[in-house]
């Protein structure tokens, strides 16, 4: 399994279809000057496990299996029910009043509003209608973001459109959703793409999308906590060698010098500090797991994605673990204390646990 399918659940390749924009509507014939892709080869691409939280991933998500679910409970009922009269009597429109209301929904729920169940009534077919029209919304927003970032024309004025998007929080599940369904539909066009303007060699659409994928995720780790990023850069690593180089950047002391500006280093006073202490590491590895298993029991994932995933995720640890042990010793109170830590995560004791029910 590639370590970049490790998180299949938030890429969201291939999810909402319904919704997405075409494929082709998204072609661009500006040619940017990218030598060639940052990532290396032509393989399917994930989204970091930095999205804003995981009823994000169930609104596109289609991993789900309708048995799963045999219809709304009274329960759930009722909460349809109450934001179709809080709708009603209100200015606001359907929309509006679901969209605030997102955050205090059933995981469940928002699957069977997804369509994973069929129910009739005239509450449930209008709150359904509003979270289609929402995703609707974010997708349009999000093919719109990408067309501008193809537009860019060279390589530094997309970079900052990037970083700006960055900031603005236009990098988020929607956006890549549509960038992942364009990199596999762009992964079986190798033909560079005409630049009348240079004679310059061009890029291909596919390393285009490459670099715009390479850069927002670069962007986005630039805003999420050390220890969700450093994951998430492992988890999109393929190569064994390489993680084990970031492991130990990152995990182990660092010298603590600086470079003057005719090349020679002086080392300074003081300790030898850690990027990402092994606490946020460990916490990171823990929160990805009931994510995945959040979204597992809300039927957004099958047991298969759902298992792929954990264990992509212990097997991080493992290696981390390896790293920890050479530097510090196998006798360290660092490596305990991080074995610690992730005992829960991956022999929980008992089967109510978040690490196996999610939260």
């Amino acid at each position: 399994m590639l370590w970049t399918d490790a998180l299949i659940l938030f890429s969201l390749v291939g999810s909402a279809q319904s919704w997405a924009p075409s494929q082709a509507s998204l072609r661009s014939p500006v040619a940017l000057t990218i030598g060639s892709s940052r990532e290396g080869s032509r393989r399917r691409h994930c989204q970091h496990l930095s999205v804003p939280n995981w009823r994000q991933t169930l609104l596109f998500s289609t991993e789900g299996t309708e048995e799963v679910f045999s219809g709304l409970s009274d329960e759930e009922f009722k909460v349809v029910s109450d934001l179709y009269k809080k709708a009603k009597s209100s200015e606001a429109s359907f929309d509006q009043v679901l969209f605030d209301a997102l955050p205090t929904i059933n995981p469940q729920l928002i699957m069977k509003l997804r369509g994973a169940v069929q129910d009739t009534r005239e509450e449930f077919q209008a709150i359904a209608g509003a979270l289609s029209s929402i995703l609707d919304a974010q997708l349009a927003q999000a093919k719109d973001q990408l067309s501008e970032f193809l537009d860019a024309g060279e390589v530094r004025k997309l970079d900052a459109m990037i970083g700006k998007a960055g900031r603005e929080g236009k990098l988020d599940v929607a956006f890549f959703q549509v960038l992942n369904m364009n990199i596999q539909d762009a992964a079986a066009d190798s033909e560079p793409i005409p630049n009348p303007d240079s004679d310059e060699p061009t890029a291909t659409r596919f390393q285009i999308l490459q670099h715009i994928y390479t850069r927002c995720q670069e962007e986005i780790e630039k805003t999420i906590p050390p220890g969700v990023s450093l994951l998430n850069k492992l988890l999109r690593t393929e190569i064994p060698s390489i993680r084990s180089n970031q492991l130990s950047h990152y995990l182990c002391p660092q010298p603590n010098v600086i470079t003057t500006p005719d090349g020679k280093e002086l080392e300074l006073k003081g300790r030898d500090r850690i990027l990402v202490s092994h606490a946020e590491f460990a916490d990171a590895i823990g929160n990805a797991v009931k994510q995945i298993r959040t979204v597992e029991q809300a039927g957004g994932a099958n047991r298969e994605t759902a298992a792929n995933m954990v264990e992509s995720c212990r097997q991080v640890a493992k290696e981390a673990r390896i790293v920890i042990g050479e530097h510090f010793g196998r006798d360290s109170d660092e490596l305990r204390n991080f074995e610690d830590s992730l005992q829960p995560v991956f022999r929980p004791e008992s089967v109510d646990s978040p690490y196996m029910k999610g939260v």
